[in-house]
């Protein structure tokens, strides 16, 4: 009994005959072939307001670029390789090239795709949680100075990993700098950058300001409270954190993490949600100086 025909083959047939006629190797035109097959069953036929489903061709002809990002980034995320990804790249923006030449459609979609390799120390949303519940955990010490330690790490890795605040800047950040309005509380990074603290981040900082018990106008202190955080401190407290948890919590992976985030928003939001609702039940009191 033969196989039966998969949505799109005569479409795919004729591409690949296209490749020949270019003299393209059949090594090549075997990867482009799949790569395209794999595109096409995972993007499936559209979907008509009727109800009716589009023809096939129709429905490749309806492709957007973001179609096409989306369909690559989720390849990344899957554990495909960078060399893979970008060749199925490669073969896609060949394929709708094809489609624009045969006059099937007037623009390729896939003409401005970058691909770029992704960071082997960009931590996972798991990884990110797992985190996040540790200096949770660590805020309960009946060490007061273990307790305040945790509860300034909390908001500095919250601030790296969900706003890209650089290590030299989490230094100099001031209470003088904060900005408040009727609707909400900013914090000034710098004179390009300000950041709009979500609600629970600012409870926190109500609750990390109130334990530390300074007038400080600086807003992270060393353990004791006594002196501002400096450079190097905040490096030892992010390789403490690395050997605790067996993860890469350096400076670098943390803003490679903030840079991965910011490109999958449909990820990110929901895990900010999640991050912040560790660790609810903390009392919160006024911000001093603010």
């Amino acid at each position: 009994m033969g196989s039966k025909e998969q949505p799109n083959d005569a479409t795919v047939a004729k591409f690949i005959e296209h490749l020949r006629k270019n003299k393209m190797s059949e090594e090549t035109i075997r990867a482009y072939s799949s790569d395209v097959k794999g595109f096409l069953q995972h993007s499936g036929p559209l979907q008509r307001p009727s109800g009716r489903c589009s023809s096939d061709l129709d429905s490749i002809v309806a492709m957007q670029t973001k179609d096409i990002e989306e369909y690559l980034s989720n390849l990344a995320r899957a554990g495909s390789s960078y060399s893979s990804v970008r060749r199925t790249s490669y073969a896609l923006k060949n394929f709708f090239l094809f489609l624009v030449h045969q006059g099937a459609m007037k623009n390729n979609p896939a003409y401005a795709l970058r691909v770029t390799p992704a960071h082997s120390d960009v931590l996972s949303t798991d990884q990110i949680v797992s985190i996040f519940h540790y200096l949770h955990r660590r805020q309960a010490s009946t060490e007061q100075g273990e307790t305040v330690r945790h509860q300034r790490d909390d908001l500095i890795l919250f601030l790296m990993i969900f706003y890209g605040v650089r290590q030299n800047q989490v230094c100099a950040l001031k209470l003088s700098t904060l900005e408040a309005n009727d609707k909400s509380v900013s914090l000034i990074i710098s004179t390009l950058s300000t950041l709009r603290l979500h609600a629970q981040v600012l409870r926190k900082l109500r609750s990390y300001l109130q334990s530390r018990k300074s007038n400080s106008d600086v807003i992270f202190l060393d353990a004791l409270g006594k002196k501002p955080l400096d450079y190097w401190s905040i490096r030892h407290s992010l390789n403490d954190l690395s050997q605790a948890l067996q993860l890469d919590c350096s400076p670098k992976a943390l803003y490679h993490t903030f840079l991965s985030l910011q490109q999958h928003q449909e990820i990110r939001e929901p895990l900010i949600s999640k991050v912040l609702s560790i660790g609810t039940t903390l009392k919160h009191g006024a911000i001093p100086n603010a």
